[in-house]
């Protein structure tokens, strides 16, 4: 039950944190924004939600209490209040305070949860990883849906009912009293063993970068790019949804797999098969039906990159919120950086250009991940000959 909630939780929180990208034409539209504009406040507040989430991973690290969880997804849901900007001059000011704020409460969400999941040690860490970011990947997947039809028939005023959301999360973490791992000395010695055969923490979060800036392209653009082909806004939504789902349902898959196998050979394995969804997507994409491929694209790219968070969970290195923070935030954070500049190239070129660079950044992190795996046991030897020193 305890798996259940965080799971809720984290759908909560990302419902608020993926409703921008699919309502942006609205917002260009309500606002006269330009793409570069509104794509803006899409980016600060994920570069907010992402920055942030590093360092909230050292904060409250011996605290069991998930106080964090309570006030993010209060926070989280400000975003939208977006109805209640003025249109004209001031309106940009506020949609950015709105962002920060949204995104700051995204942010301190995402580690506490995963330190909720990790307390959970009767459950395998492959299984209760993929439980709690199904969660969230179904709150992503279905808010391009939910926020793209709201908005649609009500305008903007009609995101204010999905403020109740975290008053339905926060009494049922307090009704289970759901409490969060923490990290002490005498945890360190008695992993000390285990953490042997474990890989450091540093090659898995390289591993995961190129492939979080093509997901952040797709997940971003993806709506947009369908707006500029001529497809309805909740075509654009019901897209970005059907790529969210594909990921929900691969991640149970591939834990799975990954629990005969291993997360590493699965998660470069599902990195290099994104690859052909994503091709012949891109080379239908003025069809409808095209939107089937999707859900192949989604369960192979979103599920290695659950897997990489597994990996980060009983990494060696930096402490365990630290290293939630980094894969859940600094990964997407670095991932944005990347991304604001290609707001102006999509500006000028269209939003379907830079998609066609996505498959790109799936195939750098699967060659990495090859390399990681021929490296692995020179690895797992350094960490040996120093334990022995």
């Amino acid at each position: 039950m305890h798996l259940l909630v965080l799971a809720s939780v984290h759908f909560f929180i990302d419902v608020f944190a993926s409703m921008l990208p699919a309502i942006l034409p609205a917002i260009q539209a309500e606002f006269s924004f330009s793409l570069s504009k509104s794509g803006l406040v899409m980016a600060v507040m994920y570069l907010t939600c992402n920055g942030v989430q590093p360092l909230m991973g050292h904060l409250r690290a011996n605290k069991r209490k998930p106080l964090f969880l309570h006030l993010g997804l209060i926070f989280g849901s400000v975003i939208c209040l977006l109805g209640v900007l003025p249109r004209g001059a001031g309106a940009f000011g506020g949609m950015l305070l709105l962002a920060m704020v949204s995104g700051f409460g995204i942010a301190i969400v995402h580690p506490e949860g995963l330190r909720g999941v990790h307390r959970l040690r009767k459950i395998k860490p492959a299984v209760s990883t993929a439980v709690f970011m199904a969660g969230g990947f179904l709150g992503y997947a279905s808010s391009g849906a939910i926020s793209a039809f709201l908005v649609s028939r009500f305008g903007l005023p009609g995101l204010y009912p999905l403020m109740l959301c975290p008053v339905v999360g926060i009494v049922l973490v307090l009704f289970l009293r759901v409490r969060l791992a923490v990290e002490r000395t005498v945890y360190y010695e008695a992993a000390v063993q285990d953490c042997k055969s474990q890989l450091p923490f540093r090659p898995i979060l390289v591993m995961a970068v190129p492939a979080a800036v093509s997901t952040t392209i797709i997940a971003s653009l993806l709506p947009t790019a369908l707006n500029e082909l001529g497809f309805e806004l909740t075509y654009g939504g019901l897209s970005a949804t059907m790529f969210g789902l594909g990921g929900a349902v691969g991640s149970f898959v591939w834990a799975h797999i990954a629990h005969k196998k291993g997360e590493l050979k699965c998660s470069v394995a599902a990195l290099f098969l994104v690859i052909p969804f994503l091709v012949v997507y891109l080379v239908f994409i003025n069809s409808r039906m095209a939107i089937w491929i999707l859900f192949g694209a989604g369960f192979c790219a979103i599920s290695a990159y659950i897997l990489m968070i597994t990996l980060a969970r009983r990494a060696a290195g930096l402490t365990l919120g630290q290293r939630m923070g980094f894969m859940v935030g600094g990964t997407w954070a670095l991932a944005y950086l990347v991304f604001i500049p290609l707001l102006r190239v999509a500006e000028h070129f269209g939003s379907d250009v830079i998609l066609k660079f996505s498959p790109l950044g799936y195939l750098l992190s699967g060659a990495f991940g090859l390399y990681v795996i021929l490296k692995s046991n020179s690895f797992a030897k350094g960490k040996q000959l120093k334990s022995g020193q």
